[in-house]
């Protein structure tokens, strides 16, 4: 599987390389435009790093919001009292997103790199240490987040999670995310408020150290037939 994606990421890699030389050819106003800008100008982005930008949009722009989705309705179809709160008053909808965010990031770690030595919590690190950020725990931090392992749409500091990064890292998608997962629980919770897990299901999760979501969701309504919800 390891070996697929390597290949599979090299050949999108390729196919954006072709993208990108076409559209030097032929400028026009897209996104993809405007990372050429910034890789011909003073704050130059390497070849390497233009082509990573362009698959981390086109794989950020579905896999997360997937996440989001899938951990929303699993999370609060598994809690009643939530799931009918939300059926009852749709402006509970968006603190329930924020809650579910920060309960079960879609992105539970990521990667980065130092460019300077820094203390952190009273370990020194070194200038260009590897770092595996454990956003998912950092979410749980009980000194900021009290009872965290408990779902509740009503925390006042949902917010404060970091599932969508901070500062200059801080994702471009967030307003759309959020968007998306408001517009699908109103829909599904308006038209589907008897929607239910179906029993005795043992979910799936992706392989990976990262990315956090179910691959699929069984649910039933109304006379208990059973449907799949990915």
């Amino acid at each position: 599987m390891i070996r697929r994606a390597a290949a599979d990421t090299v050949e999108m890699a390729a196919y954006l390389t072709d993208v990108v030389a076409q559209r030097r050819r032929n400028p026009g106003t897209s996104i993809i435009d405007r990372l050429i800008a910034a890789h011909e100008g003073e704050d130059r982005l390497s070849h390497d790093e233009l082509v990573g930008n362009l698959i981390l949009f086109l794989f950020a722009g579905h896999e997360t919001t997937t996440g989001l989705l899938g951990n929303a309705f699993r999370r609060l179809l598994a809690d009643r009292d939530s799931w009918e709160a939300i059926c009852r008053d749709p402006k509970l909808i968006p603190g329930a997103i924020e809650e579910v965010l920060r309960l079960d990031t879609s992105v539970i770690a990521w990667r980065r790199r130092t460019t300077q030595k820094v203390d952190i919590g009273g370990v020194p690190v070194p200038r260009g240490a590897k770092l595996l950020l454990l956003l998912g725990s950092a979410n749980r931090d009980p000194s900021v987040f009290p009872d965290p392992d408990r779902l509740d749409i009503r925390r006042p500091n949902a917010r404060e999670h970091l599932s969508f990064g901070a500062g200059p890292h801080l994702c471009l998608g967030a307003p759309l995310a959020r968007l998306q997962g408001k517009v699908v629980l109103e829909e599904v919770s308006a038209r589907l408020p008897d929607l239910r897990l179906v029993p005795g299901v043992t979910l799936e999760f992706a392989p990976n150290v990262s990315f956090r979501g179910p691959l699929s969701l069984p649910v039933e309504w109304g006379a208990a037939s059973a449907k799949s919800a990915r």
